[in-house]
């Protein structure tokens, strides 16, 4: 979503991204990131939309954002993308990220050198600094032990 140069205002300095029933990533002033939707039955497997697929989901998500950022109404369509979420198993917590060092999995040895870190689905946009930062702690120590026993729970079932 673009805010027409002509138009009067912007989105705040200090105001936030926003999750809700639509999420507004800002990417400045006068642009925002708004989504998503969720398109079970789409074949198209390419980030381009398609203009019907556009409209469609534009007109899902205009009120939902517009019920937390009225403004919002004044915006400018400025193109849509898509793209794929990796979701994770269904545990006893729910739907977890994947973290861990996955070494042992690939037969690459004992030193963690390699490292997932997926399956945040919907919810990415909100965890995905605090998970990155437990992620970064983890491979500069070489240790996953210092991530959540939860998050690394998916390589017991792969054992």
């Amino acid at each position: 979503m673009q805010l027409h140069e002509s138009a009067r205002g912007s989105y705040p300095d200090d105001g936030p991204s926003i999750l809700s029933d639509a999420w507004l990533a800002v990417q400045g002033p006068r642009n925002l990131h708004m989504g998503s939707t969720w398109e079970w039955q789409s074949r198209n497997y390419s980030s381009d939309v398609p203009a019907e697929e556009a409209s469609r989901a534009l007109n899902e998500l205009l009120p939902k954002a517009s019920a937390v950022y009225p403004d919002i109404e004044k915006w400018e369509f400025a193109g849509a993308r898509a793209g794929l979420r990796a979701m994770p198993p269904v545990t006893s917590h729910g739907s977890l990220p994947l973290l861990g060092c996955v070494n042992q999995l690939i037969g690459a040895g004992q030193f963690c050198n390699f490292w997932v870190f997926s399956g945040l689905g919907s919810r990415g946009l909100l965890y995905h600094a605090w998970l990155g930062k437990l992620m970064s702690k983890a491979v500069l120590s070489c240790n996953e032990e210092l991530l959540p026993s939860e998050l690394t729970s998916w390589k017991k079932n792969r054992q």
